[in-house]
């Protein structure tokens, strides 16, 4: 079983469960421990080869990694679960909705990963590569500092590079393959995804790579709910921890009464994509977006 650290408020509480990024683990979530903790039971998972986990697999794939969440679940008896997922966290996230949907109450997608544009590609394919030519961490390091390049993204690449160096080499490759199949399970993803569970996709204005797919599969899901976080990159909860805690909070206390919501800045990058790729009006639908100037 997957290592696991509880937080138990009460046994009538709702449960919140955390998965982490690539080369992170649990620890990420620290700046939402005190937050969360006075609402929910918490419950933070190690993914294989990450934290506490020590066991790995062979090969990862996305549906391997749910199974691994699942039985987390099962092992500690918890019966359905909110669900909270940075980055990799956040496929993750997807992959269980297919396999248990009945038991995800709803789901926050922060730094949502749902596609790669021609750049993201272009970085994937060259470091393929060269990943058996330089060590495994000079990869990691630039993919961080192409993701997040800003100084005040510098916190999020120092966390999640300190965590990564202690995958080791191999281990990393094995997840680099993992991220070359992304597209092909958000292809068959669309296909089964079970919309009525409500999401919540928080993602920051800064983050370049990722933003346009998540605005669109916002446009597409008229049950999910879009908050876009000014002068904030990829990873939300570590960068802007007081407006994430507050944001995901408020949607997670509604649940499951609160009505989606979408929260775009204007004149930002957010409201840039949505009226490029056509989204008006936060997916046209009258009085749902919220554009504070």
């Amino acid at each position: 079983m997957l290592c696991h650290i509880p937080h138990i408020l009460s046994r009538d509480s709702d449960w919140v469960i955390f998965l982490h990024g690539l080369g992170g683990n649990s620890k990420i979530f620290y700046k939402q421990v005190d937050a969360y903790k006075k609402h929910f039971n918490l419950m933070f998972v190690d993914l294989f080869g990450h934290g506490c986990t020590l066991e790995q697999l062979n090969a990862y794939t996305f549906e391997n990694l749910a199974a691994g969440v699942a039985g987390v679940m099962e092992g500690e008896n918890i019966e359905s679960a909110h669900v909270i997922g940075v980055s990799l966290g956040t496929i993750v996230m997807d992959a269980l909705s297919l396999q248990i949907p009945s038991r995800i109450k709803s789901m926050v997608l922060s730094g949502a990963v749902q596609g790669y544009d021609f750049r993201a590609r272009f970085l994937l394919k060259s470091g393929a590569i060269v990943q058996h030519m330089i060590p495994y961490m000079w990869l990691y390091k630039m993919f961080a500092f192409i993701m997040m390049p800003k100084r005040n993204h510098a916190d999020s690449r120092r966390i999640f590079a300190r965590e990564a160096q202690k995958l080791g080499g191999q281990e990393f490759r094995k997840w680099y393959k993992l991220m070359e199949s992304l597209e092909p399970f958000y292809s068959s993803f669309s296909e089964q995804s079970p919309n009525s569970i409500p999401r919540l996709y928080i993602s920051g204005d800064e983050d370049h790579l990722f933003l346009p797919f998540v605005v669109a599969s916002h446009s597409k899901d008229p049950a999910s709910s879009l908050y876009i976080v000014e002068k904030c990159g990829h990873v939300c909860n570590i960068e802007k921890p007081e407006e994430f805690n507050k944001v995901t909070l408020d949607y997670l206390t509604g649940y499951p009464d609160a009505p989606p919501f979408c929260r775009i800045p204007e004149n930002s990058t957010g409201s840039k994509i949505a009226r490029k790729i056509g989204v008006a009006g936060c997916g046209e639908r009258p009085g749902h977006c919220i554009t504070p100037s």
